[in-house]
């Protein structure tokens, strides 16, 4: 079964031994193949060395004479008119010459025995120890670069492993971040629909009411009721004695009176038209529990305003309230004037003041 092994940058020893212990084998096997044998020492051969005039006289005479001659002399073919002897080495013609040496220092005839040259020193051999420390030195430096290189590859390898999760982090947070942002442009789309289906659920049940209400107070249906009553007969009226003058109503008396349910139709068809002029401020509009404004507004026969309108549960210290307020006294003041049914003309008295609540819910 073939064994696998895998790097795992968060434990790196096993391989960097296994790295450092292949350098330094490597390292033994190339410093072991670079020491050569030295070369065997050779026997010393003596060399004489001799100068110009003993070569010259050791060549002097003729090869073919019978004899060596106690004292050799040059050979002379015949005797010249003036004989003139001159040393070996000197100028054969009549020249100028530089002046000659004393007798004292023509030394080079006279032969003078030459010490041998010893031979050069054959080089020691290097003792066993001196090999062995040597190598032990190689391994020990094979080692230490091998121990470098180690070191080197598991600081890249660490720092790559640092960087890759560096850059692993910045990226979950950047997903984790962008997640969020949907998450909650998604919650406030949510929210939004879910109110914006309530606001339109409750406008709809107001209409709704509102329209069962007016079906309710058709005044046709009213109409056709009491034409159906059959008419009073009377024989005229009765009393202790006849009268036939009538007289002057008392001052007590008083006028006709809206109905609960009419009064309730007219405040509801007026509060309709000033929800369509008001203009509610948004953050009372999103508000969990927004404040109401309860206003008085007078008006004449015409609709028109007679007074300027005012809030009757003033809370100055809730600004919120104070904008919605404010929208709403504006809202009355541009909606004058009014539009006032016929019908609610003879019941003026019961609403020339009304209280109209501004609901910013009800818009």
């Amino acid at each position: 079964m073939a064994l696998k092994l895998k790097f795992n940058s968060s434990e790196p020893g096993f391989w960097v031994s296994g790295v450092g212990h292949v350098l330094l084998i490597a390292g033994a096997l190339i410093g072991l193949s670079s020491f050569h044998k030295l070369p065997e020492a050779e026997e010393g051969i003596p060399v004489e060395v001799i100068t110009d005039n003993q070569l010259s006289q050791i060549t002097k005479g003729d090869k073919t004479a019978k004899e060596v001659q106690p004292t050799p002399k040059p050979r002379v073919e015949r005797v010249a008119d003036k004989v003139e002897e001159r040393d070996p080495g000197e100028d054969k013609r009549d020249t100028p010459a530089p002046p000659k040496r004393p007798d004292d220092m023509k030394v080079a005839d006279k032969e003078e025995p030459v010490a041998s040259q010893a031979p050069p020193p054959t080089p020691p051999s290097k003792p066993a120890e001196v090999k062995a420390e040597e190598e032990r030195k190689l391994i020990e430096k094979a080692e230490a670069e091998a121990l470098e290189q180690a070191k080197a590859a598991a600081a890249k390898a660490k720092a790559e492993a640092e960087a890759q999760a560096k850059a692993k982090a910045e990226a979950e947070a950047k997903a984790k971040a962008k997640a969020e942002a949907e998450a909650k442009a998604k919650a406030d789309a949510e929210a939004k629909r879910i109110a914006d289906a309530k606001a339109k659920a409750e406008a709809e049940a107001k209409a709704r009411k509102e329209a069962e209400l007016a079906k309710k107070l058709d005044l046709s249906d009213i109409r056709k009721m009491l034409d159906n009553k059959e008419k009073n007969q009377s024989s005229g009226s009765t009393g202790a004695e006849v009268n036939k003058a009538p007289s002057l109503g008392t001052q007590t008396g008083t006028a006709a009176k809206l109905s609960p349910s009419m009064l309730d139709a007219l405040k509801g068809d007026i509060s309709q038209q000033l929800h369509n002029c008001w203009n509610p401020p948004v953050a009372s509009q999103t508000a969990a529990n927004p404040p109401v404004a309860t206003v008085r507004i007078r008006l004449n026969q015409d609709g028109s305003l007679s007074d300027d309108p005012a809030v009757l549960n003033n809370n100055s210290a809730d600004t919120l309230f104070r904008s919605v307020a404010d929208s709403a006294i504006r809202a009355a003041r541009k909606c004058s004037p009014l539009k006032i049914n016929a019908r609610y003309m003879p019941y003026y008295e019961d609403w020339k003041s009304l209280v109209i609540n501004f609901d910013p819910r009800d818009v």
